[in-house]
């Protein structure tokens, strides 16, 4: 029998989560049973576009639970079953939590690698931009500079602002003023965007269409494309440059003002839909329509944006996302390299589309298609707002219950029922899920519960990182590791506010001032910059 290797993975995780809460309703209501039980407080411009970072929190009431060791065999609602739950209680550091081991799971995803693969065949380090010598964004005095991994000063700060950076070579994109940017290398010099885009073909040269490193150029007020030791493969003879060429598709305005796309020869394929079109990533390319008003969100939404040289996209911000998926507004729609539209932006709402595919909505039905436009799960009355990406998996609300499930996007099973008050996606391979105001952060691959909460807390998403911040609004703060031991304590309250782990490192605000902790809660830079932004 072929077993779906993702419906087994979540539906681990929700038996486990299940014997938890049916233990603790058991010790509740029965006198005769021996309990143990603890409480635990839980502490643009031009080429350019600005940098964004998706985070995510879940939040919960206070409660008491108590909790008896049990054995037991149970079926999810997806029909696997799991045997042979044994629950008990650690101590670990001090912090009181739960967790359930699951035996006889063989899990497609225990060994997973912390190096992700990106398009077809790259693989991305989350820290390969530590490797530049770049870390992070800093403002003092008004301006923004860049700092080292070490803390010291990579890049004076004497910038407007830091837009962007790009991962491949360290290099950060810097608003001189209003119109004027220029990028900037790790050692503080400014080189030109033709030299920054040389830089970044020299590191992707293996790229699978020679176009995609062509240079735009202008000549005699039109424009043309040029390969990067300067030959010229299209004469200027266009109006506009939309977009640089990406996958073997550059959108131009020709002579005659229309906006049609072009091969590496510089033929012309198709129209564009609309005039606001953008670069192909893996096979589709994302296009606007006007509406009144104005559109709101970024060209791809939560997603970490990439800059523009030369009207071809740097994408910089290849690291694991979860949750966050949030429809900004934008009235977008989708086309393949053939011109054919694949998802219509005349549907209400489009969600920016992931490497497996986006949700629609239209006339009160919210499905989810396929990167072909074809429809994975059905229409139902749902809320949509977390995705795991990594694993394919997607949060939807039931309208009528107000309940919490989870959906397989590959297939359109439906892998955790509704259930839960609330489920959110904390990492690569974590869960937190909460049902009867108890939160537990649970490791799918294995369905244990890591961490669990018992008062209203936040944990924060592990993104490709190994620890993160629990925290009681802005006070309260420590850091757990994805097993959850508890690494750091704010016993003195001294942080006011500590924004998402990247890289092993957080920006943390203390008395009015920001600073860069590790994951230990040690001050690499100290509080002394008015902002702070981990690249």
């Amino acid at each position: 029998m072929k077993v779906n290797k993702k419906l087994l993975l979540v539906a681990c995780v929700c038996a486990s989560v299940s014997m938890n809460a049916w233990a603790a309703e058991s010790s509740s209501s029965s006198s005769s049973s021996s309990t143990t039980s603890s409480t635990t407080t839980v502490q643009n411009t031009g080429d350019s576009t600005r940098i964004s970072r998706v985070q995510s929190s879940t939040s919960t009431s206070s409660s008491t639970w108590s909790h008896e060791e049990r054995s037991s065999t149970t079926k999810t609602s997806a029909g696997i079953g799991i045997g042979s739950i044994r629950d008990y209680k650690e101590h670990v550091d001090g912090v009181g939590y739960v967790m359930a081991d699951v035996d006889g799971i063989l899990n497609p995803y225990r060994n997973t690698p912390r190096s992700l693969k990106i398009g077809k065949g790259k693989t991305f380090k989350n820290d390969e931009i530590l490797e530049h010598g770049v870390l992070a964004a800093m403002k003092e005095k008004g301006k923004w500079g860049v700092l080292r991994p070490d803390g010291t000063v990579a890049v004076a700060p004497k910038y407007k602002a830091i837009n962007d950076v790009d991962y491949s070579t360290g290099n950060v994109l810097a608003q001189i003023d209003k119109k004027t940017t220029t990028w900037v290398t790790p050692n503080g010099n400014e080189i030109s965007a033709a030299e920054a885009l040389k830089e970044r073909v020299a590191y992707e040269r293996e790229s699978q269409y020679p176009s995609d490193s062509y240079i735009e150029f202008k000549e005699k007020g039109k424009y043309g494309f040029k390969t990067a030791d300067d030959k010229v493969v299209i004469a200027p003879q266009y109006r506009q440059i939309i977009t640089g060429f990406s996958e073997d598709r550059a959108f131009v305005k020709n002579a005659k003002g229309k906006i049609v796309a072009i091969d590496g020869t510089g033929k012309e394929l198709f129209f564009a839909p609309t005039k606001e079109i953008y670069a192909y990533d893996n096979g589709l390319a994302e296009y606007r329509r006007a509406v009144s008003g104005f559109n709101l969100g970024g060209l791809v939404g939560g997603f970490v944006l990439g800059g523009i040289i030369g009207g071809a996209l740097l994408s910089s911000g290849h690291y694991y996302h979860v949750g966050g998926f949030v429809y900004d507004g934008a009235k977008r729609g989708y086309i393949d390299r053939n011109g054919t539209i694949v998802v219509d932006s005349k549907n209400d709402k489009v969600w920016p589309m992931t490497s497996y595919g986006t949700v629609v909505q239209n006339k009160g039905l919210t499905t989810f298609v396929n990167r072909k436009g074809e429809t994975i799960i059905p229409g139902g009355k749902y809320d949509v707002e977390e995705m795991d990406r990594y694993n394919g998996l997607l949060a939807l609300k039931d309208e009528n219950s107000e309940k919490w499930g989870v959906f397989n996007v590959t297939d359109g099973h439906q892998v955790v029922p509704f259930k839960y008050d609330s489920i959110s996606f904390a990492g690569s391979d974590r869960l937190v899920v909460t049902q009867d105001y108890v939160k537990n952060l649970v490791e799918m691959t294995s369905g244990r519960s890591m961490y669990s909460a018992q008062t209203e807390a936040t944990i924060d998403p592990f993104n490709t990182d190994t620890v993160t911040w629990v925290h009681t609004g802005k006070s309260n703060y420590s850091i757990i590791d994805n097993n959850g031991h508890t690494l750091f304590k704010d016993v003195n309250n001294i942080i006011e506010e500590a924004r998402s782990f990247n890289h092993g490192y957080a920006a943390v605000k203390s008395k009015g001032k920001w600073g860069i902790m590790n994951s230990k809660g040690a001050w690499i830079t100290q509080p002394i910059y008015e902002a702070i932004n981990i690249l």
